[in-house]
């Protein structure tokens, strides 16, 4: 059994996804691309904190494979459960990232062609449309894309902020209802 790895930081992994980028497309990334696959590892794993098995993006693994059973939840709102999962082991951190990017060249390639350009949207559109994960999809977006902002600045394709009324849902309908424009945004903190 393998000992336990200890957390990786943010530069050291994307040193490694860089090199299984090169490794598995012919390419060496770009600085984009690298933020792109860097920003996923840290929302899968909490910035390195959480990687047991040296597994990069919470694959799981089959029957046959080595791996952890690790306690983990599955879906979202009403139908969010606890499951036992097997998950993927690595002997090393290089092999984790290049099982990785082998991962989403072979089953996600929609995803791999949006890493490729820089489009952290479309990354996280494409592993939802192939079941990557079992998150909400928009919960799962919007954090890929934070931890892109937070290593990359703006995603290209960020979405336009939507209305008031829909970004603060029904928390501020009421008001939305019964103030005047110039009390929203007061009350938001925004000069009317």
């Amino acid at each position: 059994m393998m000992e336990p790895a200890a957390p990786l930081s943010t530069a050291a992994a994307r040193a490694h996804l860089s090199s299984a980028w090169a490794a598995i497309t012919g390419r060496a990334p770009s600085s984009a691309t690298a933020s792109v696959l860097t920003a996923h590892w840290a929302l899968e794993t909490d910035a390195g904190r959480c990687m047991p098995g040296r597994n990069f993006a919470g694959i799981k693994a089959s029957a046959a494979a080595p791996g952890n059973a690790l306690s983990t939840r599955e879906g979202f709102g009403p139908a969010e459960h606890q499951v036992t999962a097997k998950f993927r082991r690595y002997e090393s951190f290089e092999a984790g990232a290049h099982d990785y990017v082998s991962l989403l060249s072979a089953r996600y390639p929609e995803a791999l062609a949006a890493a490729a350009r820089g489009d952290i949207d479309g990354f996280g559109h494409a592993l939802a449309k192939g079941g990557y994960f079992t998150a909400d999809p928009r919960v799962y977006g919007a954090g890929l894309a934070r931890r892109f902002r937070e290593l990359d600045g703006s995603p290209k394709t960020a979405a336009p902020a939507p209305p008031m009324s829909t970004a603060l849902g029904g928390v501020l309908s009421p008001l939305l209802i019964s103030r005047s424009a110039s009390a929203l945004s007061f009350i938001i903190g925004e000069d009317p």
